[in-house]
């Protein structure tokens, strides 16, 4: 019997390799957290579990890392994948190591074995399947991408793989023997690495084992690379050894970097956004919001988290559901916000994202816009646009319900006198009065609106026939019946007013304005201060105005439209002194139409202006041909618009027409009348002394029926003013007048202004303005308008007349008037002043009587 070969033991070493086997397939199957460390013999014993990583925010040097990609203030759900592969990655490397070093000490092991005597050696397929295995697990840790190192118990490298040898820069196996704190660890590392080696020699413990951290490392060249580090320890042949896991954090550096960078910008772009920003939960509370949604909201910081907002409605067919809901904002005051709704996802939760907007402002904008729009802004009323949408509701109502409505055209009467006298500041307040005390009348389902100057329009809805019409008529009226208090003023406004009846059929509301409008004017020809209901008799007059609107349009352009010139007469000597020239129309077919029955149309229609130009061209034109036949040198007045005022070029078309036809400018009168006084002065306040610096004469028409004064007139460069013929028609046998006529004379002499009476038709008016000391006069007494060609018949016969020769005219009343005796009637006075001198004349002197 063979002796037999005492054996080695290798339990220790078998029971090792399947504590190894098992451990790894535990790693595999359960948390990588249990595969992170090797546990001490004295903690097994004892039964303590080895120590598991710890986590914390990105560190410094020498700080541990947190692996969560997700940091505070990023959408949260970001997934822990990364971390979890890691660190299991970590520890099937550390194992695989830790299976290459035992597979190394389990060949050395085998191959110690004695066999007993007369015993067959053994197979070497176990060795054979020892080989493989270490060589598979060396295989894996040599194509590791990260760098992987095993130090023995004194601190020296006992393996490194090639991504080890590359990321430090050292040629293949030159890392090998190398105590790795001295080789790599920068020289401000060294004392702390040297007292964490002594440290874990001790007990196998120290500050980074089982942690990630970031480290500088010292590479071949003497470069240094930031690196993370993983280490672990090892309990192998009753020492500790480690286990390295080392990967460039040059990249990741810059990751974290940009990470930062982004969160800080997303911080950035949600809390200094000037758009509120909410995230609700599903059940319509508050998770998040930005500061500018707590000012909007009036809420403190933080003071909406929790808080219920509701939960939006969403449209399915749109991404983002819009909607406008009312705040209070931070100011208090009532606000407007634009509120945007999407669904999004917050914390793994189904949620929704609003974004608030303060449209406060653009409401208020949008608002006023619209009433510019649809608003007159002196008034308040509805402007044109607004009343014609309004007419046309009415009237589709009226249709469907089967009820009428009226149209009604006001005006106000001889408003344009308070725009020339008390300017145009004053003729606003009454303008807005009148529209204060109009809108007080109407119901809900009526409208009053402006519909320009001094005309108004409204619609008064469910007026059934003419009795109806007539009810709301009246009570305009009756609304004027006080007077208005516009600045502290008190004044009294009387309107025209027109009404038009919608009963059915198929006006539209063109028309029924246009009927309104016809009325209205049916009302002022009468007088004003009435009212009038479109009917057949008003239709035909509105037609004949509109006939007559077309004619005059063309009268310019076929010269259907002259001038006639009635004389002007010094009191004292009887002399023609000049003329007036008055507008008259030769309309074919009807003959000659009186100015009252086309001027109002003329100046309503704008045509006035070019009516104007012609008119001044004409007066110069004819004072050219008195210059070039040798007649006295008269005067010629010409009558001004106020439209004309606001005619920028009328200066220059006065000059123009003088230069032209070579007229001595203080030949030619421009009368303007008392009412459009102010209208020139405060259009054009330089216009009349530019006129009077010109030499142009300027005069004041129909004096006393308007608001000026005659101290007010001392200040404008005005020659001289022409009383009104009303107050000269009864100046024999009304005592009143004579004295208010008398009062006229004498402050206007007192101001240097001379007087001029119109409208005088007797002897004994004239023979009383010859005694009060009036300077000039004309009327029918002394000679009708007439046309130019007949002006030197009548010259001849007003000189026969003033020399008492045959074939003057029989003025009996005249010739025993006590003016008669002090030569009034004499013939015009020879002096030194030349027929066609471009002088002024002098004074008249007196005349011998005859």
């Amino acid at each position: 019997m063979a002796e037999a070969i005492p054996s080695r033991d290798l339990g220790p070493t078998r029971s090792l390799a399947r504590t190894l086997l098992l451990t790894l397939t535990l790693a595999v199957l359960c948390a990588p957290a249990a595969a992170l460390g090797a546990a001490r013999p004295d903690q097994a014993a004892a039964g303590e579990a080895p120590q598991a990583p710890t986590h914390g925010t990105i560190p410094t040097s020498g700080q541990p890392v947190d692996r969560s990609l997700a940091p505070s203030g990023l959408p949260p759900g970001t997934s822990a994948a990364p971390r979890a592969a890691r660190s299991h990655a970590l520890a099937l490397v550390a194992l695989l190591i830790v299976g290459l070093v035992l597979g190394w000490r389990l060949r050395g092991a085998h191959r110690a074995t004695p066999t007993a005597v007369g015993q067959a050696a053994p197979t070497a397929a176990p060795g054979t399947a020892l080989e493989a295995q270490r060589g598979t697990l060396r295989a894996v840790a040599d194509t590791a991408l990260d760098g992987v190192f095993l130090t023995d118990d004194r601190g020296r490298i006992a393996y490194a793989n090639p991504a080890a040898e590359h990321l430090l820069g050292y040629p293949p196996g030159t890392l090998i023997g190398r105590d790795a704190h001295a080789t790599l660890a920068p020289p401000e590392l060294q004392e702390r690495c040297r007292r964490g080696l002594e440290s874990f020699a001790r007990d196998g413990r120290g500050e980074v084992l089982g942690k990630t951290v970031t480290q500088t490392a010292l590479r071949y060249d003497g470069s240094r690379v930031a690196v993370e580090l993983s280490v672990l320890p090892l309990w192998l042949d009753q020492s500790w050894h480690a286990i390295a896991l080392m990967r460039d954090h040059t990249e990741r550096t810059a990751m974290a970097r940009d990470l930062d960078e982004t969160r800080q910008n997303f911080h950035s772009l949600i809390q200094d956004n000037r758009t509120g920003i909410l995230i609700l939960d599903a059940l319509g509370s508050i998770r998040f919001a930005n500061r500018a949604a707590e000012t909007l909201l009036d809420a403190a910081p933080g003071g909406l988290i929790g808080q219920p907002f509701g939960i939006p409605v969403t449209q399915d067919s749109a991404d983002i559901s819009q909607t406008e809901i009312r705040i209070v904002r931070h100011d208090g005051s009532a606000g407007v916000a634009a509120m945007g709704v999407t669904e999004t996802r917050w914390q793994g939760q189904s949620a929704f994202l609003v974004m608030l907007h303060d449209v406060t402002e653009r409401k208020v904008e949008e608002t006023r816009i619209q009433r510019l729009a649809f608003e007159d802004r002196l008034t308040g009323l509805a402007n044109r646009d607004l009343f014609f949408d309004r007419l046309a509701h009415a009237r589709t109502l009226a249709i469907r319900e089967h009820k009428g409505l009226a149209v009604l055209f006001m005006d106000l009467d001889h408003f344009k006198e308070i725009n020339d006298t008390l300017g145009h500041e004053m003729g606003d307040a009454v303008l807005r009065a009148v529209a204060e005390r109009l809108q007080a009348l109407p119901r809900t389902s009526d409208t009053v609106a402006r519909w320009g100057g001094d005309e108004f329009t409204a619609v008064f809805y469910d007026v059934a026939d003419q009795q109806g019409a007539e009810r709301v008529g009246r009570r305009l009226l009756d609304s004027f019946l006080l007077p208005f208090n516009p600045q502290g003023h008190e004044l009294y406004v009387t309107p025209s007013i027109g009404i038009s009846l919608f009963q059915g059929g198929t006006l539209d509301a063109d028309e029924l304005v246009r009927r309104a409008d016809s009325a209205m004017y049916e009302a002022k020809r009468e007088g004003g201060n009435a009212f009038r209901v479109f009917d057949r008799d008003t239709a035909q007059v509105a037609e004949s105005r509109l006939q007559i609107e077309r004619d005059l349009r063309k009268a310019l352009l076929h010269s259907e439209l002259v001038l006639h010139y009635q004389p002007q007469v010094a009191l004292d000597s009887g002399r023609c002194v000049g003329f007036e020239a008055l507008l008259r129309w030769e309309r074919p077919g009807c003959g000659r139409v009186g100015p009252a029955d086309f001027l109002p149309l003329l100046e309503s229609t704008g045509l006035i202006v070019d009516v104007g130009r012609w008119v001044i061209d004409q007066a110069c034109r004819q004072l050219r041909e008195w210059l070039d036949t040798g007649a006295e040198p008269f005067t010629l007045a010409v009558n001004l618009s106020p439209i004309q005022s606001a005619q920028g070029d009328l200066f220059a078309l006065v000059a123009s027409a003088l230069d032209l036809y070579r007229v001595p400018p203080w030949r030619l009168v421009l009368e303007i009348a008392e009412g459009a006084l102010f209208a020139y002065t405060n259009r054009a306040p330089t216009l009349l002394q530019r006129f009077a610096d010109l030499g142009v004469a300027l005069h004041v028409d129909d004096f006393g029926t308007g608001y000026s004064s005659l101290p007010a007139l001392r200040r404008l460069p005005i020659a001289a003013i022409k009383i009104d013929g009303r107050f000269i028609h009864d100046l024999v046998g009304d005592a009143g007048n004579a004295a208010l006529v008398s009062a006229i004379l004498t402050l206007a002499h007192g101001n240097g202004k001379q007087v001029i009476a119109e409208g005088v038709e007797t002897a004994a008016a004239a023979a009383a303005l010859r005694d009060m000391g009036c300077d000039l006069a004309q009327g029918y007494f002394f000679g009708r308008p007439m046309a130019a060609q007949e002006l030197p018949r009548w010259l001849a016969r007003h000189a026969d007349r003033a020399a008492g020769q045959p074939g003057g005219d029989d003025h009996d009343a005249w010739a025993d008037a006590p003016a008669a005796r002090s030569g009034i009637l004499a013939a015009a006075p020879t002096d030194a002043t030349p027929r066609n001198s471009d002088q002024p004349p002098s004074p008249t002197p007196e005349c011998p009587a005859p």
